[in-house]
């Protein structure tokens, strides 16, 4: 049997009579239920990665990855959830072993059509290669119809290039045309190969831990690099008509001023008229905030960066925290993401949102201070009722634990932080699906190498 913990604000009971007393029905104000956490995937497979998404009929869908039995690559799986078990896994990859996943949310994403079907994307790899990580990796895409097995992939950039396309994300616009973006270096301009480095001697003058890196990539040798004329990359996206079946050709969404590990994510205003666009930008002096870009025709031009929020982080390394951003039903696009700050006593996990597509935000709201030497993430959902959600990384004594808060209608005060994860391992890389009734929250739990995917519902209760 399932058991269920309930996190209350506040439970009253009224009494009441002459010579008598009366008990009145309690009155329950407002709080979470907790269902107990599900491990995902093989207990020998290291699952990581997860990402959930709601249907268009309300069916919660989870993917993850896994190890594929040889050096380097994964394979992705696919199923539905509810806040009891997991359905039959379906994989993703026809390729068995090249899903890369190298850094933070390079992960496989998926969006579920109105007819039922399932479009999918991910970094790939070469079969074998150690490591997860390299240049020349392709964006792959597949779709399923309605019940139906994933198709062989196809890859979505057009460029044929033997360089990095990695970190996209895939959505379906409100009416029916699907998007995808991704971080590309096609015009990077490749000049050669740097003298042998290894990634510990690469990263020592770096104060910042990233907890998303394996611990056996910073163990690796010394190794000749790439170098190009572009410290960074630039955003490319195609588009879809028939559920992600076929794609049009690549363009440009950006300049080459996106940070290379950051993913981006799209939201949609006016029925999909206005296609929204987040991404990490970096400047020449290593400014890393977070910017939207607009399109008001249906995502065929976009409009120069606006600022969600003008943090001033300076960061010389690629972070591998990206923005996380979403849109409700009343035009109103939410944000939600971790900053180093200007000094370290505003690193932190902070909300926002704009009213005005993306024109302007409201000043940052601080969801949870966090150590200023660590970087963290954070995702932001909205569900069927409007009703904001953010689940964040923070520090609990020495582990990361996972933290879920919301806000009624995306207006008054927030709640209070629940912390979701059970404290006895690092859990991290939050992931959020709310369907109305009930908020499931993915992440990964970390010990060494090894790693396991957790998910757990909560329900929402009283008034």
């Amino acid at each position: 049997m399932k058991t269920k913990v309930v996190l209350l604000a506040g439970i009253s009971l009224v009494f009441s009579g002459c010579g008598t007393t009366e008990v009145a029905d309690p009155v329950v104000e407002k709080g979470l239920a907790l269902n107990d956490p599900i491990s995902v995937g093989s207990p020998e497979g290291n699952s990581a990665d997860q990402y959930l998404k709601v249907a268009p009929d309300g069916t919660v869908f989870l993917s993850w990855t896994e190890d594929a039995g040889g050096p380097g690559g994964r394979n992705a799986f696919i199923a539905t959830v509810n806040t009891e078990e997991l359905g039959e896994p379906q994989q993703m990859n026809d390729q068995p072993g090249t899903v890369q996943t190298y850094g933070g949310d390079n992960r496989t994403k998926f969006i579920l059509t109105p007819e039922g079907g399932i479009a999918a994307i991910w970094a790939s790899m070469t079969p074998g290669k150690a490591g997860g990580k390299g240049a020349g990796g392709d964006m792959k895409v597949s779709y399923a119809v309605a019940g139906g097995s994933f198709q062989p992939a196809a890859n979505l950039n057009d460029d044929g290039m033997a360089v990095n396309h990695a970190f996209g994300t895939i959505a379906a616009s409100p009416n029916g045309k699907l998007y995808a973006t991704w971080i590309d270096g096609r015009n990077r301009n490749f000049l050669g190969m740097s003298d042998p480095i290894s990634p510990a001697e690469s990263r020592q003058d770096i104060k910042m831990r990233d907890l998303t890196i394996p611990e056996s990539t910073m163990r690796m040798g010394a190794r000749p690099m790439r170098m190009y004329e572009h410290d960074n990359s630039q955003l490319m996206m195609a588009s879809s008509e028939d559920g992600g079946q076929t794609w049009s050709e690549n363009y440009p969404v950006t300049g080459m001023r996106v940070c290379s590990c950051c993913v981006p994510n799209i939201a949609f205003l006016d029925g999909g008229e206005t296609v929204i666009v987040s991404y990490r930008l970096v400047t020449d002096e290593f400014l890393r905030d977070q910017v939207v870009v607009r399109s008001t025709d249906g995502g065929s031009t976009f409009s120069e960066p606006n600022y969600i929020s003008e943090d001033g982080w300076i960061a010389t390394f690629c972070p591998h925290a990206a923005a996380s951003m979403t849109s409700d039903t009343r035009n109103r696009i939410h944000a939600a993401w971790f900053t180093g700050g200007r000094t370290a006593e505003e690193a932190g996990i902070y909300y926002t949102y704009s009213d005005d597509a993306g024109q302007t935000f409201a000043p940052r709201r601080l969801m949870a201070r966090t150590p200023a030497h660590t970087v963290l993430h954070a995702e932001v959902r909205v569900d069927s009722d409007n009703r904001v959600w953010v689940a964040w990384e923070n520090f609990v004594g020495d582990r990361p634990q996972i933290f879920l808060a919301y806000q009624d209608q995306g207006e008054g005060d927030w709640s209070e932080s629940y912390q979701i994860s059970a404290g006895t391992q690092n859990s991290i890389l939050p992931m959020l699906a709310a369907d109305g009734g009930d908020v499931y929250v993915a992440w990964t739990d970390k010990k060494g190498e090894d790693s396991q995917v957790t998910l757990r519902s909560a329900t929402l209760i009283g008034d």
